[in-house]
């Protein structure tokens, strides 16, 4: 399976809103260093003339540039697993056991990953229990033996899957 996302933006709603609060406060790092500095000069006064205003606000555009971006792909570490995660549950769901979550190396949420991809095995190893069983009751009804035990070891099996067990 091919684990390469290939675009940086996978979730925009929450990835704009963290770069955008990052952006904003090294902008307002930014300024309130040259605000603070204009206010109380100390014993060297920052003078500003209008080409020291331009330079200053050329080289913050590019701060903000390079901040937003590199926001963005520390938010795609996160954004990208919760999309695996959503993906693999989902298929889960649909009935393919063969769900597994695979992340990249410098992904987040290696050990959740890892914690599902097990809940995923257990649960596998459960349907395969409760299949064997289901098979050897048809079996056995088919042969006319007694199907008490088995319908019983089956009900167990099958127990294990309501939500009356407790963690």
């Amino acid at each position: 399976m091919d684990n390469r996302r290939t675009t940086i933006v996978i979730n925009k709603k929450f990835q704009y809103q963290y770069s955008l609060l990052i952006v904003a406060l090294a902008v307002l790092l930014v300024n309130g260093f040259i605000i603070v500095r204009m206010v109380f000069p100390g014993e060297e006064p920052l003078d500003l003339s209008t080409t020291m205003a331009i330079t200053i606000a050329a080289v913050e555009l590019v701060l903000i540039a390079a901040i937003w971006y590199g926001s963005l792909k520390a938010s795609h570490r996160i954004a990208g697993p919760v999309y695996v995660f959503a993906r693999e549950v989902t298929r889960l769901g649909a009935g393919d056991l063969n769900a597994r979550i695979a992340l990249r190396e410098t992904d987040m949420f290696q050990a959740e990953a890892q914690q599902m991809n097990d809940g995923f095995a257990a649960l596998r190893a459960r349907i395969t229990t409760v299949k064997a069983l289901s098979s050897r009751l048809q079996t056995a009804r088919a042969a006319g033996a007694d199907i008490g035990p088995l319908v019983e070891e089956l009900a167990a099996e099958l127990s294990a899957f309501s939500g009356e067990n407790k963690r």
